[in-house]
């Protein structure tokens, strides 16, 4: 009785090490890409932060170097911060070697949180002018990102598809996360399906240059 009791709990063992070797080591694909040392080097840093589910935990060193604050605005606002919350940072986004004032919100869609981000002048008084009631100082900037109940298609480069299907997109609610590589600041964007993670840089406006997408294997 003993011996199968040690029995069992090495086959135990044995099926939560596959585990977790697929989650680390399989989770993430690279699909297509710009710049191949790049992307695998991404991908190896995907591979070392995802959670026993092979989901991203945005905990690795790439994202941590960015530092972000809760923004406190005045004003009556929401009650829960997973469907109503403003972060901000100083990151130079667009890498033109000036540090942008970068605020991102995180609100749901039918009970789903999505990201947005807003991009200003890093001594910006926009933050000061808004309040829950009006946000309209920081909506009004033309440089960001926001796509919630939107999509953004993966057309940058050639993806295979069968006959009749339409290319991979990221849809509906979405999740940002900048982070920086060798000095250089990308953004990682996914869905609520997380499916697809599409790296890319920021350009201004509302402008992006994908360089790397990446695929949950065996989706």
């Amino acid at each position: 009785m003993q011996f199968m009791k040690q029995l069992v709990c090495v086959f135990l063992a044995f099926m939560v090490s596959v585990g977790v070797v697929w989650a680390g080591e399989q989770g993430y694909e690279l699909v297509a890409g710009r710049d191949s040392k790049l992307c695998a080097r991404v991908l190896g840093a995907f591979r070392e932060d995802v959670d026993d589910r092979g989901r991203l935990r945005y905990q690795h060193e790439i994202f941590r170097q960015i530092i972000w604050k809760p923004v406190e605005l005045s004003g009556q606002g929401p009650k829960t911060r997973h469907c109503s919350s403003l972060d901000k940072a100083l990151v130079d986004l667009d890498n033109d070697g000036q540090q942008d004032l970068v605020v991102k919100t995180t609100f749901c869609m039918k009970g789903s949180p999505s990201d947005s981000f807003y991009v200003f002048p890093a001594d910006s008084a926009a933050l000061e002018q808004a309040n829950w009631q009006d946000l309209s100082s920081l909506l009004a900037t033309a440089d960001k990102f926001e796509r919630t109940g939107g999509s953004y298609p993966l057309s940058t480069f050639s993806l295979s598809s069968e006959s009749g299907k339409e290319l991979p997109a990221l849809n509906i609610v979405f999740t940002v996360q900048p982070f920086i590589m060798d000095g250089k600041t990308y953004v990682a964007l996914t869905d609520g399906r997380g499916q697809w993670t599409v790296i890319a840089k920021y350009l201004r406006g509302e402008r992006f240059e994908d360089q790397c997408y990446l695929q949950i294997a065996g989706r």
